[in-house]
């Protein structure tokens, strides 16, 4: 027999699903949600719905936000010609927060995983080939120095294969196995500055 209500397994079944919270981590969350009154549950309550009426993808790069395209998409201060690649929406938050960078962006959501064989259909390697066939000058990689970074690069050098777009990646800044979300503004900033050509 569960000695919880049905409504708080519920919620704590949906808090389970969130990456990086296990069983004991939702229970917390509902426990602080019961305990803080209906003043605390309204607010998320409205954040959530105005999470999911308000933002959307922006048409251009992928990212998440309130308008498409987005604002640094739609900047006439952002040099164009100049797209970095991201695995995820939080890894462009990581590198603004540096502010050594003037270029756009663009979110793949996600990479291969060459261990599990996903495929690349989710991926947004289309619409970056796309963009790059365009009138870009640069393509910047800032994965995670991992093996599905690796991977990710190595396919999408093949699809750009015969475009005049120069090829960099972050320099080694980044540890083995490291994360761009996670890094700290003075490693992104070196990464950024010191990036390598990738050779044909």
């Amino acid at each position: 027999m569960n000695p919880r209500p049905k409504s708080v397994q519920q919620l704590v079944d949906v808090f389970k699903r969130l990456p990086g919270v296990g069983p004991k981590t939702a229970e917390r969350f509902v426990m602080h949600l019961l305990k803080a009154g209906r003043g605390e549950v309204t607010r998320l309550t409205r954040s959530l719905d105005e999470l999911q009426n308000n933002v959307r993808s922006c048409e251009v790069c992928f990212t998440f936000a309130e308008k498409s395209p987005c604002e640094i998409c739609a900047s006439d201060k952002r040099n164009k010609k100049t797209i970095c690649v991201v695995a995820e929406p939080q890894d462009i938050f990581a590198l603004e927060k540096v502010g050594a960078y003037s270029g756009v962006y663009h979110v793949l959501r996600g990479l291969i995983d060459p261990m599990h064989d996903a495929g690349v259909a989710h991926l947004k390697i289309s619409e970056l080939v796309a963009r790059a066939a365009g009138g870009a000058e640069e393509i910047i990689f800032a994965f995670d120095p991992t093996i599905e970074g690796e991977t990710t690069i190595q396919f999408i050098e093949k699809q750009l294969a015969g475009l005049p777009v120069a090829r960099t990646r972050l320099a080694t800044g980044l540890p083995a196995g490291g994360s761009v979300e996670y890094a700290d503004e003075v490693t992104l900033a070196g990464a950024l500055a010191n990036r390598q050509q990738i050779k044909k």
